[in-house]
């Protein structure tokens, strides 16, 4: 079937009674000149226009955005309302141009205001409307020819935008009454005719515009269906500026368009041609540039903006310094036709004609920090301007990346056997039409697998240090069977005794398979680990307990065992409070290991300080004759014979394995002291021939005795 959209054909009724000459009451500066003016000479007064000169000035500019976008296969029909409807143009092509609408515009002139407002009704531009959407345009007369004996096949859709000043709201349901009306009139007018077609689809926009200052007359209301063949929306809206943003809010919706503001372009100041400020300037396009940006995940680009009293979605982009030649290629995506949304500002018409001129000027997302990202370009083809939508990202042409490198760098621990199974679990197969009807459920096929596909990824994390019980294979009987439409006993029993058994592991202390990945230390307490893992447990139970009831017997089970008895709590006090102390004692033994050390080396020290100082004090009262034998003093302790003190539990610290290393080196590099080799108990007897020159005698045992 060839499908023609609403926006195919649009017809504008716009108002033409006397009424629409009032002034819309919005003042605009007509003497623009405030500087330099000679005295005496009065300021030209303000002007206001009328809702007409409104209603002709919003509806064209409508039709430029529409028509620099789109143009071919959207047309426009314009149709003016007051005691008759007057055509101003049909659906052929060669009237489809603003130059042929202002000129017949132009040929109608302002409102009468003193036509018999009787006579005037918008009802003729309406009752026009319809019969314009029931004839055949040349784009849907070759889909007719191309498809011959199946003509019928080709949908007839239109939309009609009214602009007029309605009474009341009452007055808009009987406007809204007469089209459907018509339309089923007419529809029965084209079922027996081969030159006019019945219209399957219409969108009614009524728009009601009042002066500036007045309160509406009428509500607005949005898009509701009237009947399988009319939907109707009602605006109601101030003239004047506030109806060409209407408007313009409307063309964005009716033809999905969306915009863009180019900002930071320099441009050079006309009344200081040194000098040079930035502007911005506001372009529209279709929709489908800015695909790129919600693919990638770059939200932030789209900002609102407040103009006129309404929001505005923009996609910001900064200017970059334009190229001077086009001979470089870009890896381009697309490429969509723009139009300025003020195009008769000085910003705008500077920039069209720098890109006319044959220019290109590469686009840029405004970032706070990081190198800079091209996404779009803007440049001209024969004569008409275009948004290139620039690849930031990998070719397509190039070979996609192993998941298990990362995508961006960023995750590595994607649970890629576990969304194998998945895949498997949920993979679709033809099913014949003949079992389809006569298995006797009412869903088809296709809904069940969504619906499947639903349940199994309510609770289903992508990576592996984000979930703890897709990691245990204790929970694999539960996670299997918790995500079915409907349990059996069995199926019950065995997810309890799955939650019995990680009570059981809790009870003995069982290490769970916590990811440490971005954590500093040991990671969380073996408790801490257990109230992680049950959490997400409950997690998983509580997103399928709407299944059925026995999901609900699964979950109380779950929060029974959870549930603890006071007992088992105090236990769990104690324990934590033991492990506190025994991680602080563990701390502290290691600051004070090598103050201990230092203080056993300092005793022995002093130890043997006084035990020289008594050996050389004994061997004075020996040298005197007349002295008597000194009393027998217990041995000389060496250093080698004092008994280190017990270390303190611990490992030996660094410090001491290199000091033990350096001594045993040392000791193989140097020949032995020939004293110490023949020492007795380790020691010797010093200057014995001295002693033996006075009697001493020299005993074995290394006492001196006097002869």
């Amino acid at each position: 079937m060839k499908v023609f959209s609403e926006s195919h054909k649009t017809v504008f009724v716009v108002d033409h009674c006397p009424y629409m000459a009032e002034y819309c009451r919005q003042q605009v500066e007509f003497d623009m000149v405030t500087k330099n003016r000679t005295q005496g000479v009065i300021p030209l007064a303000p002007i206001s226009k009328s809702l007409w000169t409104c209603a002709v000035e919003a509806t064209m500019e409508y039709c430029r955005i529409m028509y620099d976008i789109f143009p071919s296969h959207k047309l426009v029909n314009f149709i003016i309302s007051d005691s008759k409807a007057h055509i101003l143009n049909s659906w052929s092509h060669d009237h489809q141009s603003l130059q042929e609408l202002m000129a017949a515009l132009s040929t109608v002139g302002p409102p009468n205001p003193h036509m018999d407002v009787e006579r005037c009704s918008i009802l003729h531009g309406l009752v026009g409307a319809v019969e314009s959407l029931c004839k055949i345009t040349e784009y849907q007369h070759e889909a007719r020819t191309s498809l011959m004996e199946n003509a019928d096949r080709v949908t007839n859709r239109g939309r009609i935008i009214c602009v007029t000043n309605a009474k009341s709201d009452s007055h808009v349901d009987m406007l809204e009454e007469c089209v459907l009306e018509t339309i089923l009139e007419h529809n029965k007018l084209a079922a027996g005719s081969d030159h006019l077609m019945q219209i399957q689809k219409c969108e009614l926009v009524l728009i009601h515009t009042f002066p500036v200052g007045e309160d509406s007359l009428v509500t607005g209301h949005p898009k509701k269906e009237l009947s399988p063949v009319l939907t109707s929306e009602v605006h109601s809206v101030r003239a004047g500026r506030h109806l060409a943003t209407k408007l313009n809010l409307l063309v964005q919706q009716h033809f999905d368009l969306a915009s863009t503001t180019i900002t930071n372009i320099p441009m050079k100041e006309e009344q200081h041609a040194n000098t040079s400020a930035n502007y911005d300037v506001e372009l529209l396009h279709h929709q489908d540039a800015h695909l790129e940006f919600f693919k990638s995940g770059d939200a932030h680009a789209g900002n609102g903006s407040t103009r006129d009293g309404l929001l505005k979605e923009t996609v910001t982009l900064k200017w970059c310094t334009p190229r001077t030649n086009n001979v470089e290629l870009h890896y381009c995506t697309g490429a969509y036709r723009i139009s300025p949304v003020d195009v008769n500002s000085r910003p705008s018409s500077c920039l069209t004609n720098f890109l006319l001129n044959g220019r290109s000027v590469l686009l840029e997302q405004p970032r706070k920090s990081g190198s800079k990202v091209i996404s779009h370009m803007l440049s001209s083809h024969g004569g008409e301007i275009f948004l290139h939508v620039l690849s930031s990202s990998r070719s397509i042409l190039e070979d996609p990346p192993s998941i298990s490198e990362g995508c961006g760098g960023r995750v590595t621990d994607y649970r890629i056997t576990d969304f194998g199974e998945f895949m498997r679990e949920n993979r679709l197969c033809p099913f014949p039409e003949s079992r389809s009807s006569d298995g006797g459920s009412s869903e088809s096929p296709v809904e069940r697998a969504k619906q499947q596909l639903e349940r199994y990824t309510r609770y289903w994390p992508m990576i592996i240090s984000q979930t703890t019980i897709f990691n245990m294979q204790a929970v694999v009987p539960l996670a299997t069977v918790i995500v079915k439409d409907s349990l059996t006993d069995d199926d019950v029993l065995n997810c309890q005794k799955t939650i019995y058994n990680l009570v059981d592991m809790e009870r003995k202390n069982d290490p769970l398979p916590i990811s440490t990945v971005g954590t500093r230390g040991k990671g969380p307490k073996r408790d801490e680990q257990y109230r992680i893992m049950w959490n997400e447990l409950e997690t998983l139970v509580r997103a399928h307990i709407n299944n059925s009831e026995k999901h609900q017997r699964v979950l109380e089970c779950l929060l029974a065992c959870r549930s603890k008895p006071p007992e088992e709590e105090e236990r769990k006090k104690r324990g934590r409070k033991r492990e506190d102390k025994e991680d602080k004692t563990e701390k502290s033994g290691k600051d004070t290991e090598a103050d201990k050390t230092w203080q056993d080396s300092e005793r022995i020290k002093g130890v043997l300080e006084r035990e020289k100082e008594e050996l050389v004090e004994a061997e004075v009262i020996k040298d005197s004759p007349d002295s008597p034998e000194p009393p027998a003093k217990k041995p000389c302790v060496s250093v080698d014979e004092v008994q280190p003190v017990e270390k303190s539990k611990g490992p030996v610290s660094l410090l001491t394995m290199w000091t033990s290393r350096i001594n045993t080196t040392n000791s193989r590099k140097h020949q032995e002291f020939v004293g110490r080799l023949n020492a007795v108990s380790n020691k010797v007897e010093l200057y014995q021939h001295l002693k033996e020159e006075n009697g001493v005698e020299v005993q074995e045992n290394g006492k001196a005795s006097r002869q």
